[in-house]
This record gives C-alpha cells, structure tokens and sequence, in this order.
C-alpha cells in the first residue's frame, strides 16, 4: 500500500507536540531527582523514588481516562456526532473527580500498604511518608488532566496539551527552584513544587476546555468564530447519564483500566523490588529507569497520533487510510527508536552524571549500558499497537496481551534472579515488552485492521 503526503501530514501534526508534550512529562519526576541529587541527599533521592512509585501506580492506575476518552471522543469525531464527543468530556471529568475524592480519603491506609510492600530502611520511611502527605493534594488536577488531554487528542488536536504540558513544568522548574534551594524542604521541596504546577496545569486546561467548547456550539449554528454573538445551542447534560451510553463508556474503561493496572504492577514491582538488592541499586534502577521513560514517552507521541487516527477512521469507516497510518506510523516508530538508541550509545555516561555524582552508583551504571540498549531498539512495538488497539477500542485483547506479557516478565525474574542478581530485572523487563509487541502484532490483522464485521467481539464503531 503506498504511503503519501496526507497520511505523514496527518500523523505529524498530531505526533510532534505530543512527543513534545509526551517528552516534557517525565520531566516532573526527572526535575526533582536532578536537583535533590545535586544537593547531594541521598536519602531524599530515594523518598522520592519511591514516592513516584507510589504515585505512578496510582495515577496510571487511573490513566484510562485518558485512553477511553481518546478512544471515544476519536471515534464520534470520525462519525461526525458532536454532541457526543462533549459529553464524552464531561463523563471522563465525573470519574476523574471520583477517582481524586477517593485517593484523597483513602490516603493514609494506601501510604501504609505501600511501606509494608516496599520495606525501606527506616530513615526512608519517614521521608517517603512525608513526601507522599504533600503530593497526594494534587490528585484532582493531575487525574482530571487525563481526561483533557484524552478529549484534546480525541478531538484532534495535540497542540492543547503541548501548552499545557510546556507550563507545568516550567512552572514545576521554578517552584522546585524556591522550595529545595531556597526554602531548604528538600524532597518535601520538589513535593510542594509538583503540586504547584499541577494545579497550575488544571487552570489552563479548563480555560482551554471552555474557549474549545464555545467554538463548537458557534459551528453548531454557523456563527462566525470572530462573532459576539453568544450561542444558543446547548448540550443536554442529563443525557452524561444515559443508560446504555454509560454502560459502554465504562464497560471499556474498565478493562482499559485493569490492563493499566497490570502494567503498573509490573513497573512498580520494577521499583520495590530493587530496594531487596539495596538502597544503591534502588538508585541505579530508578537512574537507568529514567532513560527508558524518556524514551517510551517519545515514542508514545507517534502512539498517541494512532490512537487518534486509527480512531477517527474507524468512526468514519476509512479503513484504508487507517492500515495506511499504521504502517506509516511503525515507519516513524522504528527511526524513533533507532535515534535513541544510537544518542544512548554514545552519550550515556554524560547523561547518567546529569542526576547523580554519586561514586558508588556511577560505579554500577556502566554494567547496564547493554540493556538500555536493548529496551530501546525492540521496545518500540508495544508503545504503537497499544494506540493502534485503543483508538479502534479494542480492549479486551489489549489486557489479554498485558496479561501474557506480565507472566514473562515475573518467569524471567523469579527464574534468573538468583544468578543475575540486578540484571534479572532488566532481562525480565525486556521481556515484558517485547512479548506485548509481539501478541499485539500477530492479532492486529484479525482485531484492528479491517471493519468490524471481520473481529469478533470487537465494539461497534461510535454509536
């Protein structure tokens, strides 16, 4: 199938600023270890390696809604159903503020489960704990960005969260700045600081959210865009809560939802278990982590466009432009990769000494330059069909798949650990990813590429 200029274009448009985006989202997490660690606490580097623990796990517990509402808001704007796509909003905002209220009032029991598991030495207890009672305040703002920036992407648009995600940490930068180096609080520093621009980032995307929404009610009635004129038209906010479009809405979160939580075990294990082996190489792993996030956030820019396209054509019913954007995309998807991979190569040291000057952790770092490698140039598979598969909602093989794939990953650990110490973790991660890639691939002509008279048990496309 030929590739040509209007299927690159459309894939770049959306692709660019969500890597761009995509790329800045590790940042907030990079920001604190980088200045914590040049302050040369290593006990605050660690609370707040196993604060993000805490913290990734919940929050991408949560991050379906960003997925489904991608998934769904593509699809109704393929199918030219507006009205849906903005109630798509305001359901995923609901379970957003749901999912936040519970965090919040559920905070204390899910910081002692997470201690008991993890098991730290004592002195970084009490430092996570800390770091953890400041930065769970964020919750409504960081979860209800999931569901704008799904409804963003959903909606075709990239650039929004592109904005978004530039300010936050921008923001995130200069309040680390205030709070560690100026005020002192150390890891509660970078903790404060998070917060902070996360609410930040909530105010922007509700000013985004509404100037979006008033341009579509001016189309709705064909009022120009420059026009005063305020708009009649109205969506009827009871039908957030009709019966059966709920049902379907949260019948596909739901099994977004369990994948994620799949794969954030797996991550977070990636994370707790490094404590067993000691603080340095709870360090070492989190350092080494922080290549491959950048990495996978890269990748998930091209992910993200396919979720979007592959969405709106099967809301459209264009399933040649969609097999045409997928190959397009694995094209990108493979130059991504190799590019990371050669920038690794040669820069990794430098890049390692950015977060650490630590002796004994760049004493270790050296021996793990191979499975960086490695993650990077035959990771690349998973991070494309996962936007593949959820912009054409089809869920149930996605968790399948994760589910196999996370079984690798525990038999590559538990077999290996005893003889490869540290390195298991990273054989069994490499694993993890290569089998999800490998089991979406082999599926994706039967599930995602043709209508949906060809796939069993796949949803309809926005009805």
């Amino acid at each position: 199938m030929p590739l040509n200029r209007t299927t690159h274009r459309e894939i770049l448009h959306l692709a660019l600023p969500n890597l761009i985006s995509n790329v800045t989202v590790p940042l907030l997490g990079s920001i604190d270890l980088a200045m914590v660690g040049r302050s040369g606490k290593l006990e605050a580097m660690g609370a707040i390696s196993l604060g993000a623990m805490i913290f990734n796990f919940l929050y991408w517990s949560l991050g379906f809604l960003r997925m489904g509402t991608c998934g769904f808001t593509s699809q109704a704007f393929g199918a030219g159903k507006q009205e849906e796509t903005v109630l798509n909003l305001y359901r995923s905002l609901f379970l957003a503020l749901c999912g936040a209220l519970l965090l919040l009032v559920l905070q204390g029991p899910i910081l002692k489960v997470a201690l008991l598991w993890a098991k730290p030495e004592p002195g970084l207890t009490t430092a996570t704990a800390e770091y953890f009672r400041i930065r769970i305040w964020e919750a409504p703002a960081t979860i209800s960005a999931f569901a704008f920036a799904g409804w963003f992407i959903g909606m075709q648009n990239s650039r929004i969260p592109m904005y978004v995600a530039i300010s936050i940490n921008l923001i995130n930068i200069l309040a680390n700045y205030f709070f560690i180096f100026v005020s002192g609080f150390g890891s509660n520093g970078a903790a404060m600081g998070t917060v902070v621009a996360q609410y930040s980032g909530l105010l922007l995307n509700i000013g985004f959210a509404a100037h979006l929404l008033r341009k579509l009610r001016k189309e709705r009635q064909g009022i120009r865009e420059d026009s005063n004129a305020k708009p009649r038209y109205r969506i009827r906010y009871r039908d957030i809560w009709q019966a059966s479009a709920l049902k379907r809405f949260l019948d596909i979160n739901s099994e977004i939802f369990l994948r994620t939580l799949v794969i954030i075990f797996v991550f977070s294990f990636f994370t707790a278990q490094s404590t067993h082996f000691g603080s340095e190489y709870l360090v070492l792993n989190t350092l080494l982590y922080q290549f491959f996030i950048f990495y996978s956030y890269a990748m998930d820019g091209f992910a993200h466009a396919a979720e979007a396209l592959c969405g709106r054509f099967t809301g459209s019913g264009e399933w040649d432009r969609k097999r045409r954007t997928v190959k397009t995309v694995f094209a990108y998807g493979f130059g991504i990769a190799l590019l990371f991979t050669l920038v690794y190569a040669f820069s990794f040291d430098g890049i390692f000494r950015i977060f650490t000057q630590d002796t004994r952790i760049l004493a270790l770092c050296g021996d793990y330059y191979f499975w960086i490698l490695g993650v990077v140039l035959l990771g690349f598979p998973a991070f494309l069909w996962d936007g593949v598969y959820a912009g054409s909602l089809a869920t149930r093989p996605m968790l399948l798949t994760m589910l196999v794939a996370a079984a690798g990953f525990f038999a590559a650990y538990f077999g290996f650990r005893n003889n490869l110490h540290n390195h298991s973790m990273w054989l069994a991660m490499l694993l993890f990813l290569v089998l999800r890639g490998l089991c979406m691939g082999l599926m994706a002509k039967r599930i995602v590429l043709y209508p949906p008279s060809r796939v069993r048990n796949q949803p309809p496309a926005c009805s």
